[in-house]
């Protein structure tokens, strides 16, 4: 029997229920899960960026222009790499890039966290501060749902270890730097728990804010559609394949998806948030398009057909040499493969255990960023992969796992983190 399968109360009703914060009831047990995995994580992140900077010099070479404060270091800390990229398209707005000067375009970056840092940054005065001050509230409201969708898909010891294991996970530095990583997870957790609550209203505003924020937000209309049609009983993978009962199937799944309408319209509102990018794009550049071609300016062509290379691809930016054990490799590319390797495995666990929503959208995600052809920085593209954290949390039950889990995760996490923070590249 998978979860899929059992009867859930609907999580407003849940008899401990006393706090009520953005629509979820929480027991105390609930919120101290949720605020122990928040504040220990950003807690260690806060202190190893602060101590780490103060001991060890930053990688030689960086740009030692690019500074958010040179008072506050923990702040500094987490503003590197793409956290300029959103600052400048505050400051001066979106570029397409030119590949023959080596200008990045930036119309890469989707809007939504950019528009929500031009906001805050009227009331801070800093937009750094309000960067950051985003992506840390994001992720506790990243959590908070997190435990709610774990607790009704699971049961409340997973839900406990799938906040901790996301907080903790290797590069969850992005989840308080500068980037959008946190108020994406934010949005998707939020979709998948109104769409198994069958709120369509909210998963589709939800959603559609998700696709203004990532490429892969459009992916959660068809976690809304899925998850809509499965309430009403389509089952696409029916148990038993007799003949005879071919007629019956295809009558009850023709019902279901007729009965699922409602779910349907939601799906279709999820592409608003992009299809709304694509008209700015047009209107400015031209190009609806231009936050896929403008992956040429970072060397990032994406099609079907280089996905054939990704193999290719690693085996070469591996370089291994003679004297492996001497460091004769590309550690950032072997992390890049173990992660790939590991992640993917996962995802055929989540189409074991769980629902053909879940399925779905953590395989799609999974396969996008490998369209380029690479495996470079799927060390920070697996934290999107929410049912993957889920399914191993409820393998965490068994205590070797779930010390091997917290034995690998926490060493990295600080690996990370000080690589993110003094200007190496971290994914």
């Amino acid at each position: 029997m998978t979860t899929s399968d059992v009867a859930r109360p609907r999580e407003g009703n849940h008899p401990s229920s006393k706090l009520r914060v953005l629509g979820l009831y929480f027991d105390k047990a609930a919120a101290q899960a949720v605020l122990f995995a928040y504040l220990t994580t950003r807690l260690m992140t806060f202190l190893i960026v602060f101590v780490s900077l103060i001991t060890l010099p930053v990688r030689p070479g960086a740009n030692q222009s690019f500074y958010a404060t040179p008072y506050n270091l923990v702040l500094d800390g987490l503003v590197r790499w793409d956290s300029w990229a959103y600052a400048n398209i505050v400051e001066h707005g979106y570029t397409v890039g030119n590949i023959a000067t080596g200008e990045r375009g930036t119309v890469v970056f989707f809007p939504l966290y950019v528009v929500l840092i031009e906001v805050l940054a009227e009331l801070t005065g800093n937009i750094f501060v309000a960067g950051v001050l985003i992506s840390n509230v994001a992720f506790l409201i990243a959590l908070a749902y997190l435990y709610r969708l774990t607790r009704r898909e699971f049961d409340d010891e997973t839900a406990r270890r799938t906040v901790f294991y996301v907080a903790a996970a290797p590069t969850s530095i992005f989840f308080s730097a500068m980037y959008t990583e946190s108020l994406f997870v934010a949005l998707v957790t939020a979709t998948f728990y109104y769409s198994g609550e069958g709120k369509w209203t909210r998963a589709a505003l939800l959603g559609a804010l998700a696709s203004a924020t990532r490429n892969t937000g459009i992916l959660l209309a068809a976690v809304i559609a899925l998850e809509g049609m499965h309430r009403h009983g389509v089952r696409f993978l029916p148990s038993g394949w007799r003949l005879h009962h071919a007629a019956v199937y295809v009558r009850r799944l023709i019902q279901g998806i007729l009965l699922s309408w409602r779910t349907l319209l939601a799906a279709a509102l999820v592409p608003v948030g992009l299809i709304l990018y694509m008209s700015y794009l047009s209107n400015r550049f031209g190009d609806p398009l231009a936050f896929i071609t403008a992956q040429a300016t970072f060397g990032r062509d994406v099609s079907v057909s280089r996905a054939g290379g990704v193999v290719g691809y690693a085996i070469r930016r591996l370089n291994v040499g003679p004297q492996v054990l001497a460091g004769q490799i590309n550690a950032t590319t072997l992390l890049d493969i173990l992660f790939t390797l590991g992640f993917g495995g996962l995802i055929i666990g989540v189409a074991a255990k769980m629902r053909p929503a879940y399925t779905v959208f953590t395989a799609l995600t999974f396969a996008v960023p490998l369209l380029s052809g690479t495996v470079s920085s799927m060390t920070r593209y697996v934290l999107m992969l929410v049912p993957c954290f889920m399914l191993l949390a409820y393998w965490g039950r068994r205590e070797w796992v779930d010390r091997l889990v917290m034995g690998m995760f926490l060493p990295l996490m600080a690996y990370f983190t000080v690589l993110f923070s003094h200007w190496y590249f971290a994914g």
